[in-house]
């Protein structure tokens, strides 16, 4: 029993961990940081800030300064030549604690879409958030087509925050009758039954048959007593 009563309260711990929603509410900041020089060591410069409020509902502000001459010269070159643009996410929990996320896109397909960019934030079931990755809003499709420095002036980003998706219940009867199962084969548990409750679907059968003989032949049976007297 106490086998069988801990595997319950497990299976029902994973139950609560897989449902699908995030237990409690909380807020989180996003200080964004971008690399626009292509190198092995990039170095990342302040690109804005997002402050999502409510992680139930997704509610969030985004802030972002508008990009100088100099940063749309290195994007429109760093489109240019076919190469990456990152984005360091530096996440600030309400607990205090703090992760790095870094992710990229094409910087070409960023440049032809007019810096209109998706940012998603994925929760885990306690509201920790665990990713934060960049794509691009629109269907760029990187042909070479040379985009005007006048469209790179500022930042269009759309913030989605992403709740754990609902997994299946978990079966736990029938995962603890198979566990009680597999302990019988195994010899783990004595069955303490008695003879008649063991074995009663072999005994039923036979008393049944042997009814109905009787009933079918009484002459039988008082021919047989006349004899014994």
């Amino acid at each position: 029993m106490l086998m069988k009563g801990y595997c319950l309260c497990l299976l029902l711990q994973f139950g609560r961990i897989f449902g699908g929603n995030i237990e409690y509410d909380g807020w989180a900041n996003i200080n964004l940081q971008h690399a626009l020089i292509a190198s092995e060591n990039p170095v990342f410069t302040e690109r804005g800030n997002v402050t999502i409020q409510s992680l139930q509902t997704g509610l969030s502000t985004v802030y972002q300064k508008p990009l100088s001459q100099t940063d749309r010269v290195k994007l429109r070159d760093l489109a240019a030549n076919n190469e990456f643009y990152q984005l360091k996410s530096i996440v600030t929990a309400s607990d205090g604690s703090e992760s790095v996320f870094i992710s990229s896109v094409k910087a070409c397909m960023l440049a032809e879409s007019d810096l209109n960019d998706i940012l998603s934030v994925s929760l885990d079931y306690s509201g920790k958030v665990v990713t934060v990755t960049l794509a691009v809003a629109s269907t760029a499709t990187c042909e070479g087509a040379v985009v005007p420095i006048d469209k790179l002036k500022e930042f269009s980003t759309s913030v989605y925050v992403r709740h754990p998706e609902n997994g299946p219940v978990p079966d736990t009867i029938t995962y603890t009758q198979k566990l009680e199962k597999q302990a019988k084969e195994k010899g783990e548990v004595k069955d303490n039954r008695s003879f008649l409750a063991k074995y009663w679907m072999y005994i039923v059968p036979v008393v049944i048959i042997m009814v109905l003989s009787s009933a079918a032949n009484p002459d039988g049976a008082a021919t047989g007593n006349n004899a014994a007297r």
